[in-house]
């Protein structure tokens, strides 16, 4: 009793004396902490939309860190292994935690990380009894959300502008078929974590009405049925290599977040048109074993050559001309998969067999067998994880170890071999290529002090047989440091610096040479007493080819965020100066948009960019959003080409959404 007194005593006292995110922006500084955690400039667009929806539903319905699974709390990239089996040790070893605060006692908890958890967690109490299903209660207790929005440009492009007759019957996919603007609406409906549903609805620019819809229902949790997936849903089964349905990240997060793949299956609820299955899924089974099986119909994009084979998959989502429309759900892919796993104090291991077919050859062939093993030992200091996967009769091999030194101190190594003919549909692991024709080793570390944080790796990589760019075996390497220093209560400073080197085709040599490419970034922010937020931001890239002129790309960015009105209005502005000798040399930024829209532009040539961000809370379950910004070029009187050509040296654009919850 003496010692829990202590431990209350002291988290309070901790809650008091720290600087947390609530203190920035907004009323709980959500927008800061979601630019934090998606400002990674390895993630792929559809990585940062998944992450975005991800994050944003957490938050919503955030998890009691005292109840909360070691499945649930893997949701979380930022969250190591060791880190959610200390807070489990914690939980288990003193009770239920009082506060927060008590966050600092569980070890390996650093200060960044505690901050971060915050917005996703609470200390709630632990239920006598499970909460049983009734409909009256999933009705009155569940929440619904709204969410509509609407993209208007200021500019055209030519291919909304005037086509004659005789131009379109010469041309006929000069003109869009559809109107300017691209709106979506999003339905979702959640109870608890426990059940969900929803629908998705997208129109891009050009297209002819709602082009795209996404119904889902997830259920979890129910008795024998651990996971119930109906519409369109991901599966992630392994680390990725035969059935890998998570999202893309960059080798950075894959080194944190390897040690616990989230494993089994997921609604999809972004309005990406690829990637996903639609049919229906179940995992069942008790506390150590899981029997997953899905079996899926799911119709894709491709361009087709003499209506017999299939050239490639389209997965850009855009039906805005004939020749679009005519390769939208051209191909239908049906597949079954089965897996069983076992897991018992921090040992896994799993099987997983996959059989799918296309509707028209693909590569020489229209069925994709496949099977693998895969398995995890997670220990305090010490983290084994490893999968191998046969497709076709051809290997892929990924094996990680992490070494967890004292001292908030840890070394991972992680191998990898793709065989040049082992192809696969769903593949999703870390890659420099793609999951085919590699063979890399890549080790990294991370430190982590109160106040400093620093990690890296250092990354080889072969590709044995000729790959895109590269007519023979090519090779390279690539290697990342990051530090992110907290100085004070209020500033901090955050540094990346990459250096990539990978061999291509020379038309001037006529053999390999070696490409150079770095990218450097510093970035200051400082949190204002009176609730703002100021961040500034310099980068440098630079590209180098033999027989090329040296390519210097320069950026320097600036945003301010400010809440007022007593946290019904946040108000966000930020500009960016940009000078680039080539598009090699170009400058990627990340840009805070509306909810669920969060991704990089990228910056080339020489110009200015400005945007601005308005969020007004109506009411605690209203809010509308608006959002303006433009891009100016000093080098150039027109942008882009073909039917996205704009006829000016600028763009702008304003985006509206409207959210409601009931």
């Amino acid at each position: 009793m003496k010692n829990r007194l202590l431990i209350s005593w002291f988290a309070v006292l901790s809650i008091s004396s720290t600087a947390v995110y609530p203190q920035n922006t907004g009323t709980d500084g959500w927008e800061s902490v979601l630019e934090t955690l998606l400002s990674d400039e390895d993630l792929s667009q559809d990585a940062l939309e998944e992450l975005a929806v991800l994050y944003e539903s957490l938050h919503e319905m955030p998890l009691n860190i005292n109840t909360a699974t070691r499945e649930e709390l893997s949701a979380l990239p930022f969250l190591s292994e060791k880190q959610i089996e200390d807070i489990h040790a914690y939980v288990f070893m003193h009770g239920p935690m009082l506060t927060l605060g008590e966050l600092q006692l569980t070890g390996s908890l650093d200060f960044n990380t505690r901050q971060l958890l915050r917005h996703f967690v609470y200390a709630g109490e632990v239920p006598m009894k499970r909460e049983k299903l009734r409909l009256d209660d999933i009705l009155s207790s569940g929440r619904n959300e709204v969410t509509a929005r609407m993209d208007i440009p200021l500019y055209t492009r030519d291919g909304f502008r005037y086509h004659s007759p005789e131009e379109l019957a010469r041309y006929p996919n000069r003109a869009y078929l559809g109107g300017r603007l691209s709106h979506n609406i999003r339905y979702s409906f959640s109870w608890h974590n426990r059940i969900r549903f929803g629908m998705t609805a997208d129109k891009d620019a050009g297209e002819r009405g709602y082009d795209f819809l996404s119904p889902y229902l997830y259920l979890r949790d129910m008795g024998l049925i651990k996971e119930l997936v109906l519409g369109n849903f991901k599966a992630q089964l392994g680390h990725g290599l035969l059935l890998g349905g998570g999202f893309s990240v960059g080798k950075n997060m894959a080194l944190s977040s390897m040690s616990r793949q989230t494993q089994g299956l997921k609604p999809h609820a972004s309005n990406q048109e690829y990637g996903f299955f639609r049919g229906a899924g179940v995992a069942m089974g008790g506390p150590h074993t899981t029997f997953t099986l899905l079996a899926a119909s799911t119709p894709l994009d491709a361009a087709i050559r003499g209506d017999t084979l299939i050239s490639s998959f389209k997965e850009d989502g855009y039906h805005r001309t004939r020749l679009e429309r005519s390769r939208k759900h051209n191909v239908m892919l049906r597949t079954v998969a089965a897996n069983i796993r076992y897991g018992y104090r921090g040992l896994k291991v799993g099987v997983t067999g996959l059989a799918e077919r296309l509707s028209l050859p693909y590569k020489g062939r229209d069925s994709f067998i496949g099977a693998s093993v895969d398995c995890s030992l997670n220990r305090a200091r010490y983290g084994f994880h490893a999968e191998l996967s046969l497709s076709n009769g051809k290997p892929a091999l990924m094996a990680s170890q992490t070494f967890r030194l004292k001292r908030e101190r840890s070394l991972s190594v992680v191998l990898r071999h793709y065989d040049p003919e082992y192809s696969v549909l769903h593949s999703n692991a870390m890659a420099e290529g793609g999951v085919q024709n590699e063979t890399g080793l890549l080790m990294g570390f991370t430190k982590n002090t109160r106040k400093l944080k620093l990690d890296g790796y250092a990354d080889f990589f072969v590709h044995p047989e000729p790959g895109y760019g590269a007519s023979e075996r090519s090779n390279g390497m690539d290697l990342r440091l990051e530090a992110d220093w907290q100085i004070g209560r209020r500033d901090a400073l955050f540094a990346t610096a990459r250096f990539k080197t990978r061999q291509k085709d020379c038309k001037y040599t006529r053999q390999l040479e070696y490409c150079l490419t770095g990218r450097y970034r510093l970035r200051w922010t400082h949190d204002c007493r009176f609730g703002a937020r100021i961040c500034t931001q310099l980068f440098y890239a630079r590209y180098d080819f033999i027989a090329e002129p040296v390519s210097n790309g320069y950026a320097l960015t600036g945003s301010y965020n400010r809440n007022l009105l007593k946290g019904k209005l946040d108000v966000s502005i930020a500009a960016a100066a940009f000078l680039t000798g080539s598009y090699d040399s170009r400058i990627s930024v990340y840009e805070s948009g509306l909810r669920y829209s969060y991704n990089f532009i990228s910056l080339y040539g020489k110009g200015g960019h400005l945007a601005a961000t308005v969020r007004y809370r109506i009411t605690p379950d209203m809010q509308l959003n608006l959002k303006t910004g433009g891009t100016y070029y000093l080098d150039r009187d027109e942008i882009s080409s073909a039917q996205q050509r704009i006829d000016s040296c600028h763009k702008e654009e304003i985006s509206v959404q409207f959210i409601a919850k009931f």
